[in-house]
């Protein structure tokens, strides 16, 4: 049994990570979209750092000044753009507290396109503004899943999905047996993901998907019922029996359309699972070890969806 199926398979036993088993780290909440030089100030006084130095954070204002010394009146050197990334660098004089409008913060020292100076952090954000729009959501087998490839690091995930959105998982492998892994959208059951590393935060394995925004090419995802599957695949294919470790693995396409870019067991594994309401009769006539094929009756009686996807990658 490889490692690989292990893995799918103990994920398709929990419907969702449990805080026991998965424990995503505590993020900062994105702060409102604003102007960055508005009203006036309060004393200054030192403050406690927001983002550690080596921190990549996204600016969340129409724009953002970057100045010469940590308060609002000191000369301003550069503009930073809406969105724009910046990496905060050693604090020199900072942080210091202050107060813009309404909004307490720091000024901390970053550096954007070769300019270094002081920006305020109540206008910078640990995620992407414009994350949701930029991500395509689409798995393809072997290749990627949305902007993850065999070569990301765990860097690169941070720079593209956002501090908030990245923490760390411990992964069961089966038997008893775990790993430590990366999720990404710990806190967000329609998107979440978790990675697998082959060498810890350098070269990445695989991509257990949860969230039900990721898809394949074909439309393949967690949650698409038989029907579906099956219209992609162009015919029947078969499907391991239920009430055992493998309960539920697609097995073969059958030369079905899938074969080409859906390599079962290589590039991705899928598992099916039932979903009431079904006769008690339907699902023990789809039980134990045995290859079962979806022309049969009781496996469109007993609902059945995809429950659990993994995507292999491979360079």
């Amino acid at each position: 049994m490889t490692a690989f199926l292990l893995v799918a398979m103990t994920i398709l036993a929990q419907t969702a990570p449990s805080d026991d088993v998965f424990e995503p780290l505590d993020a900062p909440v994105a702060a409102p979209v604003a102007s960055a030089e508005t009203s006036a100030v309060s004393a200054p006084e030192k403050a406690q750092a927001k983002f550690p130095v080596g921190t990549v954070v996204y600016v969340n204002a129409t724009s953002l000044g970057l100045r010469d010394a940590p308060k609002r009146d000191a000369l301003l050197i550069h503009y930073i753009p809406q969105q724009a990334k910046v990496t905060v660098i050693e604090p020199g004089e900072g942080p210091v507290a202050d107060k813009i409008g309404d909004k307490p913060g720091a000024w901390i020292r970053v550096e954007h396109g070769g300019h270094k100076g002081y920006a305020f952090d109540a206008f910078l954000i640990a995620a992407p503004p414009a994350l949701e729009e930029n991500l395509d959501w689409i798995c393809a087998p072997g290749k990627k899943v949305g902007p993850i490839t065999a070569k990301t690091t765990y860097t690169e995930l941070v720079a593209v999905f956002g501090a908030a959105n990245i923490g760390d998982a411990t992964i069961p492998l089966g038997e008893g047996k775990t790993e430590a892994g990366t999720v990404i959208f710990p806190k967000d059951p329609d998107k979440r993901l978790f990675v697998q590393w082959a060498i810890p935060k350098e070269k990445l394995h695989s991509v257990i998907v949860e969230g039900t925004r990721w898809k394949t090419g074909s439309g393949i995802g967690i949650g698409t019922p038989l029907s579906e599957v099956v219209k992609a695949n162009g015919g029947p294919f078969s499907f391991a029996g239920f009430g055992w470790d493998y309960a539920g693995y697609v097995i073969n396409w059958k030369g079905g359309l899938l074969e080409a870019d859906h390599k079962l067991g290589e590039d991705i594994s899928l598992f099916l699972a039932a979903q009431t309401p079904y006769l008690p009769a339907d699902l023990a006539a789809l039980q134990g070890d045995k290859e079962y094929s979806t022309e049969l009756p009781q496996a469109a009686k007993v609902n059945l969806r995809v429950k659990a996807m993994t995507i292999q990658l491979r360079e």
